[in-house]
Formats: structure tokens, sequence, C-alpha cells
């Protein structure tokens, strides 16, 4: 049956409406769906802004464990387009979400077009009198297309202010653009391809494999065509080249902070990683089932990826996926068919060599690759049937084809719009809360004062939000600050996080009250809204005091016990009362001081040194009239003999071990001794 090529506007009208479908599937209820706002996006949206405030451009972005600029950049262009909402985050990806797809059509119909139509053709798929050549080529590209436009892996990622989905537009943009110079040998597609593939590495680390994948495709296809560096060495030469060049300021800047490099990857990765397992191997071996299964069986566990445990094909793509897969293995001779399988083991190593795997967002380079290899399937199923000569088997199993696809696109959109958008774990996946949490903030009065627990707050999702609003954080699990008597404050505390703070501030601050819950979809309560009306704190420690140090004043102590045993831990309460604001961060010492001891060589047995609230409330943020409660833990060792000691408190500069001075009577010159305890056997 002769196959003759599609009318070129046929194909235009066909690439157009795909990539409406693709923007459709990509834009439509965008500002809605996801809800909320995630850390990572949150952390965009902050950096994006500082840049539009006048912050320097920088080539890499060492804060959030190192980020590479070109996403920040795009997300900075849309916000100082269309203003500071969450949604607009989002925008840059869904942007190259939907511009992959006609790069797509392009890399199948280059790949696979006619090459006795234009000189010097390298990329050859078949030889033959009869190969129908460009009609295969436009008939793959506009499959490849299609599949990458439904597919939902790549739809996930579109809608996500991410920068991950970079790395497929890169990827699909430097193969298409080279294979076009390899089938012209024309200058133009290849300084692109070099310009896209110096470009990959300004994404995201998983885009650092697009020029390794690049190599090995030249090196295979060197090794299988005779005179191919000869015929297209100058055009390669020149992709090198042009690649060499964009990538050359953030390779310097590794060079020259080589700490930064892999920052991130080495927090993950199997081998040498800050977490990296005992048995390496048998980690990568893990790996390995888990990373096939992906594809047909069982997907990316974490909602912000997948919908979870979804595989990455559904079951008539992955149908076309195995056909194409053995189309490729069969002609893996031909650059053509061993391109994809090349491209898709590069890819997938990101999430195969790190934890958690599967992990869509490491090797999201590799769904143009699976939508390649789909689209060879249909291809070479609908060839099958041609080659019976029969028209209507061709229009049969062309219709079958075209049901199966509209039956992916439509699976697609259920499961993304329906089955995930409606998903409960969406609220904590894309920090739902926080975002309710800072929206309630900025209905509040401007003078009110501000406590969050045990959130920071610094977290990104509530700094792109608020902008300037000032809120104070700390961890209520380890202790409380309580404000001053000058006005109302509000304490907003995640309570499933949390379960401290509340009982806490009723005992203290009874004047108080919750007015106003939040829940999450499981109509379980997020967060809650104390808020304390003008009126002093009822402290009430077991035992009160009132010593002055130069800054601070000791208003008590509660003791869990004043007879513990060897080997338990001694619950130590402080009630501290901020005199003044201070410039310099303090840590507070607690010590059990008993007989000599030799493992220290003095009286110290026992000891717990902190920040106050364990950090979470250094002395930078007292304000004059706080009252910190701070919890300490002071372990008892087990070999200690029985029998009195001590405890004393104090507050040192770490810098420079100097302890703050005690003013007043009750301490010994930069100590306080707060009693005499006995220890059992």
């Amino acid at each position: 049956m002769r196959k003759r090529n599609l009318p070129l506007r046929w194909e235009v009208w066909a690439v157009l409406l795909i990539t409406l479908i693709a923007a459709t599937l990509r834009f439509y209820r965008l500002p809605y769906l996801p809800p909320g706002l995630h850390f990572d996006e949150g952390f965009k949206g902050v950096t994006a802004r500082t840049l539009l405030e006048g912050a320097p451009p920088q080539i890499f972005f060492e804060s959030d464990m190192g980020e590479e600029p070109i996403a920040l950049y795009l997300v900075a262009a849309a916000i100082g387009l269309l203003g500071q909402k969450p949604w607009v985050i989002r925008l840059p990806s869904a942007f190259a979400g939907v511009l992959t797809v006609p790069l797509a059509w392009w890399l199948g119909r280059e790949l696979f077009r006619n090459p006795r139509s234009h000189r010097g053709g390298a990329i050859q798929p078949e030889q033959g009198p009869r190969s129908p050549g460009g009609f295969q080529g436009q008939i793959v590209g506009l499959g490849t297309a299609l599949v990458l436009a439904i597919l939902y892996w790549h739809l996930n990622f579109s809608r996500i202010g991410m920068e991950p989905i970079l790395v497929p537009f890169f990827a699909t943009l430097a193969f298409a653009a080279l294979a076009r110079g390899l089938n012209t040998d024309r200058w133009p597609p290849f300084a692109l391809a070099g310009l896209a593939l110096g470009g990959s590495l300004y994404t995201y680390k998983a885009g650092y494999f697009v020029p390794i994948l690049a190599a090995l495709i030249v090196a295979y296809a060197a090794v299988m065509e005779r005179r191919f560096l000869c015929r297209h060495g100058r055009g390669l030469l020149l992709t090198a080249l042009v690649a060499l060049i964009v990538a050359a300021p953030i390779a310097l800047y590794f060079v020259t902070h080589p700490a930064n490099f892999l920052q991130r990857a080495a927090s993950v990765a199997l081998v040498g990683g800050e977490s990296a397992p005992e048995s390496p191997w048998q980690a990568l071996g893990d790996n390995l089932p888990r990373v096939l299964r992906m594809f047909f069986l069982r997907g990316d566990a974490n909602p912000r990826s997948n919908l979870p445990g979804r595989p990455a094909l559904d079951p008539f793509l992955a149908l076309l996926f195995l056909v194409g897969l053995g189309q490729a293995l069969v002609g893996f001779r031909r650059p053509t068919s061993a391109l994809p399988l090349i491209w898709l083991g590069v890819t997938t190593l990101p999430t195969l060599i790190t934890e958690h795997a599967p992990h869509f967002g490491r090797a999201i380079g590799a769904t143009p690759a699976l939508a390649l290899l789909c689209a060879l399937g249909g291809w070479a199923i609908w060839q099958s049937a041609a080659r019976l000569g029969r028209q209507w088997v061709c229009g049969v199993v062309t219709l079958l084809l075209g049901a199966g696809l509209v039956f992916s696109g439509l699976s697609t959109a259920r499961a993304y719009f329906l089955t995930w958008g409606r998903s409960n774990d969406l609220f904590y996946a894309f920090d739902v809360g926080l975002v309710d949490m800072a929206h309630y903030i900025k209905g509040l009065p401007s003078q009110e004062r501000l406590y969050l627990s045990p959130v920071r707050s610094d977290h990104p999702t509530l700094l792109f939000i608020l902008g300037g609003i000032n809120t104070k954080s700390l961890d209520g699990r380890e202790g409380m600050v309580l404000p001053p008597d000058d006005g109302a404050t509000t304490y907003l505390i995640i309570t499933p996080e949390d379960e401290t703070s509340l009982p806490f501030l009723r005992r203290y601050l009874p004047q108080g009250d919750v007015v106003f819950k939040n829940q999450d979809r499981n109509g379980e309560t997020y967060f809650v809204a104390y808020r304390v009306p003008k009126g002093g704190a009822i402290l009430n420690p077991e035992h009160p005091l009132s010593i002055d140090l130069e800054k601070v004043r000791l208003l008590g102590f509660d003791l869990s016990t004043d007879s513990p045993h060897r080997g338990d831990l001694l619950d130590l309460t402080l009630y501290w009362q901020a005199l003044g604001e201070m410039k310099e961060s303090y840590t507070v010492f607690t010590h059990l001081l008993g007989p000599y001891n030799e493992a220290t060589g003095g009286p110290l047995w026992g000891q717990d040194d902190s920040l106050p609230l364990r950090g979470s409330y250094p002395t930078t943020r007292w304000e004059r009239g706080e009252i910190v409660v701070d919890f300490y833990h002071i372990p008892i060792p087990p070999e200690a003999p029985a029998g009195e000691y001590e405890i004393e408190v104090g507050i040192y500069l770490l810098s420079t071990m100097e302890r703050m001075p005690v003013l007043g009577p009750g301490g010994e010159g930069d100590r306080i001794l707060l009693g005499r305890i006995w220890i059992e056997e």
C-alpha cells in the first residue's frame, strides 16, 4: 500500500491542534490546581522577588542547597509582568511544558524524514527503494508530540513551579536541532543544538546528563556509520564549541566553588552521599526493579510528583511503548533506533543512583524518549497493517490507534483533574495550610504581635505571600515566649506538629482564647489562632527567683525531681525575661556538678547547653519585656556516684566562651546556682 506524505497544511494544523491540547491540559484551572504553594515554589518566588527588587544577578544560587538560574529568572519575569501570585510562579513551567510538545514533533520528523530528499542526510531510519521516508517522519513526529501532550508524567511537572520540566524542553530542542543539522548540513541548526546543550546545565541537576547523552549518541553514530565524522565533523564541532561557550560561565563558577557543584546531588546519592547506605551496591540493586516497574506497575509515590503509585504509562501507551521498544532493539544498529534507547537509559540514571526511587522529578528527562518510543510503536503497528495491502484493515487499525490515544488522553485528564486534584494529600503536599495561615495573618491588624509555632517565619511559602509583614517564630515543643504587656498578641500554632503550645498558653495566658481554627481536607485541625488581649502572663514557677544578669533576668525554674536516679534525664525549665534587645546570639548552659569526675577533669557530670528553645528563638530576637520559657534535659550518667549534686546555669557567647556576668544577689560572678539535688542509686 503506497503511503503519500501528508500535505504540509494538514501537518501544520495537526501540530497546532496537538499543541492546543497540550496547552489546555497545562493551563486549565492553573490558578487553582495544584492548590497552595510548596516550599520549593515559594523559594523561587521569594528569590525572584529579590531579583526584581535589585538583588545582583547570579550564575548559580547557593540557597536551598543550590539552584540553577534559568527557572528563577523566568519566574522573576513572570512576576514582574503579572504580579506576586502563587500561580504566576507556575506559569513558566506551563509554557515550557507546552513548547516542548511542538519540539517533540520536530524531533520525530527530523529523525525519520526521507534522507533522499535532503543533501547529506545522516539519520536514516530505513534504506531501500520503498522507504516511506517523509511519511514516517510526519507520523512519528505527530505521534511523539501527541503522546507527550497527554503523558501524565509530563503534564504533572508542567503545572508545578519547579525547574525539572526545563530538562525535557532543552533536551528535545537540542536533539531536534542536531537531527536537523545532520539532515541538512547547515550551520544554524548545529549552533542551536549547541545552545540548547549548554543551556541544559542551567536548568536542573538532571540536565547535566543531556550533554553526556549527546556525546554518547554522536559516538554511537560514528561507530555505526562509516564516514559519519567526515561528513558532519564541522557541524558537530560547531555544536560542541557553542555548547562550551554557553556552559563556560557556570563551569567556571563550579571550578571556583567546587563544594557547590554537586551539593544537592550528594545529599541523595547512593554512593558518596551524605545519607548513602552502608551497602550502595545493594541499594542500587534494590533501585533497579523499582525503576523498571515505574513504567508499567508502580510509579513515584510522592503526591507532588505523581498520583501516588500511578505508573508512567497507562495500559495503551504501555502497549505502544513495548512495541516501539522492540522495534528500536531490532534496529539498534541504526542511530535513529538507538537514540531513544540511549536517551531512556541515560535520563533514568538520576533516579537509579539516588534514594527514593522511582523519583519522577529526577528522571523527567526521559519523557521525550518515552513519547518517541510510543510513537514508533504506533507506527510499527500501522505499518504492519499497511503491509497486508487491504485498505479496510488500515482503516480499522487507524481507528483503534486513535481510540487508544483518546483513551489515554481522557485517562490522564481524569487522573489529574479528578482523582489527583481531589486528593486529600494535596493539602500537605503543597503547603495549603501555610497559605491559609499567611492569608489569615494578612487580615490581622498591622500592630498585632505574631508568634508562629513550630513553622519558621522565614518559610518561603509564608515569605512569598506575606511580603514585608513581620512575624516571629519559635518551636513551642521546646519552650514558649510570653509577650510584653503592651498590646494584643496572636499565636498561630500548627497543632498536628505542636501539641504543647496550646495547653501552655491556656495555662500562662488564660485571658486569651482560640479565635480561629483551620482544617485540612480530612476535617482535622491544622492550625489554631490563640489571641491574647493586652494583659500580662500569669507565672507560677515552682522555684521563683529574680536574679539579674547583664541583659536578662532569671525569674525562676521548674525541676522534674530533686531525687533522680542514675541514667535518668533531669528536666529543667528556666524562666527568662529580656531586659533589652541583644545583638548577639547567646547560649544557655545548664550543668550538673558533683564530686570530681575523671572523664571531665572536674566536677561536671552532665550538661545541656543550647541556644534558647533549641535555636528556634535566639537571643537576637528577644524583645524587651518578653518572658522566654526554656526547656532543658540534663543527662545523668549511669556511672555517676550516688550523692549530693548542684545545678548551675548561665549564659555565654559561644564565639568567645565569655559568660554574661550576674549583676545582683543570687549568683556567683558569671553563674547561678539553682540548688542541690540527691542522685539515687
